[in-house]
């Protein structure tokens, strides 16, 4: 098991989800409104141990994060990214329950935790969007 691996499965639960453009493994250099909404995943932490003769086994924490839409550009009111927000927090949670092994490709996922809807930057621009925080066991031979 690898970190690039875990990353490509949870990419592939995350694109089949309905509402999503892009669920890239490399990070783009920009991010374009017309790719939105977008998925991007950062490995966290990870606690390594033996799991038994000739097998490693690592929990790593995984951070996803959905951009859905810059917050207010073009917008007038209230803007409809925050109720984009919400559908997909929810289709977010039950995509990772319905597969907790996302695909058979890691052992299990263990921790399931979400921010909620919040502000997101990148390159000092704010996106509605959200995180989820992962915790996946790996285990390696």
């Amino acid at each position: 098991m690898s970190i690039s691996t875990t990353i490509t499965a949870l990419q592939a639960v995350h694109a089949a989800i309905t509402g999503i453009k892009t669920a890239p493994t490399a990070f783009p250099s920009v991010l374009n409104t017309a790719t939105l909404p977008i998925v991007l995943v950062w490995p966290s932490q990870g606690d390594w141990n033996l799991q038994a003769i000739d097998l490693d086994r690592c929990n790593r924490r995984y951070t996803v994060r959905c951009f859905i839409k810059p917050v207010a550009q073009g917008e007038a009111g209230i803007d409809d990214g925050y109720q984009e927000c919400v559908t997909l927090l929810n289709a977010f949670g039950l995509a990772y329950l319905d597969d907790l092994s996302l695909g058979g490709t890691v052992d299990h996922v263990r921790l399931i935790q979400d921010t909620g809807v919040s502000n997101l930057r990148w390159a000092d621009v704010a996106y509605w969007g959200f995180e989820y925080t992962l915790e996946v066991v790996e285990k390696t031979s």
